[in-house]
């Protein structure tokens, strides 16, 4: 039986469309975990996004920011009928209870048409907990098994954090119609990869590239 929560985001279209018609399963304003909640921007196509942690965040935006990236889905739910099959299966407890959706971090699909999950975890040392464990094998099973799509965990202790900051720094200006002067319009320039920057090893030092692009910058302006 569906309980009035999950009615209600059925009925609100919940985990439903892409792109910027997309609705994710959970918000951030429905949580507990508040501090760690961040709603970005999605510059390619002007939706709110929901993050839920920190890592979530992290991973976001180097998806968003690779180019064989065409949509990204956070907080995809899973059908409950089959999620409360594979735990009974396995005899394993459904996480939450028998009435709560499981969800994915991640649902990506490419440009080629590929499709892949994503669940983000801090480090790999929540795999030596026996729930957690249990929880991503019944995740795992129902994208490989049920959807036959290929399903991965990520670890934010592993990902290139340098790169996440720099993306986000220079992405605020993704639309032409933001930028107000030379720094807006270098970080537009980055950001829509007209300029191509070391995005990865370091925090982008602004001074020092608004003197090794003043021409660039110089050409731009005058258009």
């Amino acid at each position: 039986m569906l309980t009035k929560t999950n009615v209600y985001k059925l009925e609100e279209g919940r985990g439903k469309g892409h792109g910027a018609e997309y609705k994710p399963w959970i918000e951030t304003r429905e949580v507990s975990s508040i501090g760690t909640c961040s709603n970005p921007i999605d510059w390619k196509t002007g939706r709110t996004v929901e993050l839920l942690s920190q890592g979530e965040s992290i991973f976001w935006h180097i998806l968003r920011w690779d180019d064989t990236v065409d949509d990204i889905r956070e907080q995809y739910p899973l059908d409950i009928e089959t999620t409360l099959k594979i735990c009974d299966d396995f005899n394993i407890k459904h996480p939450h209870d028998r009435k709560t959706y499981m969800t994915s971090d991640f649902y990506v699909t490419y440009k080629d048409g590929t499709e892949k999950i994503f669940s983000v975890k801090n480090s790999r040392n929540v795999l030596k907990k026996k729930r957690t464990k249990e929880k991503l094998s019944v995740e795992a099973c129902y994208w490989k098994k049920y959807r036959n799509i290929d399903y991965e965990v990520v670890f934010k202790d592993e990902m290139n954090q340098i790169l996440a900051e720099n993306i986000r720094f220079v992405c605020v200006y993704y639309d032409r119609s933001r930028v107000f002067d030379k720094v807006s319009l270098l970080k537009h320039l980055i950001a829509t990869k007209q300029i191509k920057v070391d995005m990865e090893t370091q925090l982008l030092d602004i001074p020092v590239l608004l003197e090794t692009y003043a021409n660039t910058l110089m050409s731009f302006n005058n258009h």
